[in-house]
């Protein structure tokens, strides 16, 4: 007689229910109670809900502009859903509540007294979260959600997240959240006398982190009377023209002006610079030099830089900096970097710029590098003796990641010529990773990379074309037949080195195993990518 099945999930304490409710979708969570009294009870006890109704091909991407798809759900199990929820909540309080609509799919009608229903009731039960988007595709401001005053006098609210809403303050506005500790506005149309945005910040004086992305509406934003504030985001507002900052607790800060059309003028107060440790600057047009000189003099604790500019020449020289992201816009730009405690360089861009900062780059504290070259194509050859000068600058590094971009096999050609003068490869380098996209010159990859280093470990990063992997891996199983291409040479090619060669693990075994059995000219091929890291170890001989 077999054994009768157990329901051990119904047996466990209620406290340990509602936590792994809490991490189910909350539509899916909506159905369930339905099927037992019980996970009714639970679930009128949540402490959050999260809702989307979204095209099904958009439900679980970050808030972007959705693709055409079809609708998640029918529109009125949805509102059942929400409804039911909110309803028959009977927790004095609400941890959290998210909405995210797209309000072309419900329409319109009574859709605004709906949505403020939802938002009365999560307000009565003193919210704590509240993150809201609606999504107009048409971007029509008309259609867009109007926010409730209400919500700008809620006192429990500590985490206030807008997408795409619109806020209209009145002169006579009562915005009072004095326990507010994140404001993220997104999307928004700022409309009013005043602008909503210097009201809230003005009412809010506990705010610890603020973001502002993709507003309309400013012309500027000032950052004062905020003692606690420790994170400032700005992103693509593109019709500021003013960001004035008085923030002494300041630890973070992030503006982004990529293809802005007008200049935003950024003035830190005295008191903000002491405590900056990470600082990120996107702006591809308008700043100069001289600003960018200043905020490292001014900032003496910076630790983290992430800079992506325009600027001729950038010269970075700074004792304290750990982690340096740049990308610079143009391929004539000058480098010049001095920062002794340097430990983490991430570089994207043209060649170059980054061969014109091998002098006066300082490796001794260095132990992770990546390195992506964008446009490769714009040069007749790879420049095989600046990179080999850099992979000798960086031989300390633990971890070297190399992401190449190239469109034809002869950018990274070896003449013959260099080969015979080439000075011996690079030993000292433990890990490299490649990320190499579709061309037509992996072997000429292969070729050079090899040539001018021999990591302990290669791993093909996701991402990689299949074709590449393919090439690699039939090279080393083969590499002795290409081995009297060089006998002339007095630093011969890696072949002449290799001793061993060891698959790293069974998931690496099994992704070769993939991309091998694919017949190379077919669609699936051609269109699929290395899905998993595949790593490669490797005994080099003297």
């Amino acid at each position: 007689m077999e054994e009768e099945e157990i329901d051990r999930i119904s047996q466990l304490p209620d406290e340990v229910l509602r936590r792994i409710l809490s991490l189910v979708p909350s539509k899916e969570v909506a159905r369930a109670k339905l099927v037992s009294k019980a996970w009714q009870n639970l679930f009128e006890f949540l402490p959050s809900f999260e809702f989307f109704f979204l095209r099904r091909t958009f439900e679980f991407i970050p808030p972007r502009s959705p693709p055409p798809g079809d609708i998640t759900d029918d529109m009125s199990s949805f509102i059942n859903a929400v409804d039911s929820a909110l309803k028959l909540h009977k927790q004095l309080t609400l941890d959290k509540l998210k909405l995210c609509l797209d309000l072309d799919l419900i329409g319109s009608g009574t859709t605004s007294l709906m949505i403020d229903s939802w938002i009365n009731a999560a307000l009565e039960r003193k919210v704590g979260n509240l993150d809201l988007w609606f999504l107009t595709r048409d971007g029509d401001l008309d259609h867009r959600y109007l926010l409730p005053i209400k919500v700008f006098s809620a006192r429990t609210i500590t985490d206030l997240c807008l997408d795409e809403c619109r806020l209209e303050f009145c002169g006579d506005t009562n915005v009072d959240l004095p326990g507010l500790r994140k404001l993220c506005l997104r999307r928004i149309q700022c409309q009013g006398d005043e602008q909503p945005v210097q009201k809230l910040i003005s009412r809010c004086p506990l705010i610890e982190e603020l973001e502002t992305s993709f507003c309309s509406g400013m012309q500027w934003l000032h950052v004062s009377g905020l003692p606690n504030l420790q994170r400032l985001r700005v992103v693509n507002c593109y019709e500021l023209e003013s960001i004035q900052i008085d923030a002494p607790s300041l630890q973070y800060f992030q503006h982004h002006l990529y293809h802005g059309v007008l200049p935003c003028d950024i003035v830190f107060s005295s008191s903000s610079f002491e405590f900056l440790k990470e600082l990120i600057l996107y702006d591809d047009q308008y700043i100069t030099e001289d600003f960018f000189q200043s905020l490292l003099v001014r900032f003496p604790n910076l630790e983290i830089l992430d800079m992506l500019c325009g600027l001729q020449r950038i010269e970075i020289s700074h004792n304290r900096l750990k982690r340096l992201d740049l990308r610079p816009t143009r391929a004539d730009a000058m480098l010049k970097i001095d920062t002794p405690n340097l430990q983490s360089l991430n570089y994207l861009g043209y060649r170059m710029p980054l061969i014109s900062a091998i002098a006066s780059l300082n490796t001794s504290s260095l132990r992770e590098v990546a390195i992506d070259f964008v446009n490769l194509n714009i040069c007749s050859y790879f420049p095989i003796l600046q990179s080999k000068e850099f992979f000798e600058k960086i031989r300390h590094c633990h971890d070297m990641k190399l992401h190449m971009h190239v469109k034809s096999k002869q950018q990274l050609m070896i003449p013959v010529k260099l080969r015979k003068i080439l000075s011996p490869p690079v030993y000292y380098i433990k890990h490299l990773y490649l990320t190499v996209d579709n061309c037509f010159g992996y072997q000429y990859i292969i070729d050079s990379v090899l040539w001018m280093c021999h990591p302990q470990t290669l791993s093909i990063s996701p991402g990689t074309a299949p074709m590449f992997l393919k090439v690699l891996y039939n090279n080393f199983r083969n590499k002795e037949k290409h081995l009297k291409y060089c006998i002339s040479c007095t630093t011969k090619c890696w072949r002449h080195y290799l001793e061993a060669v060891q698959i790293d693990d069974d998931e690496s075994k099994a992704e070769i195993d993939r991309i091998m059995a694919m017949p190379k000219l077919c669609d699936k091929f051609m269109e699929c990518e290395v899905e998993c890291e595949v790593m490669f170890i490797l005994k080099w001989g003297s």
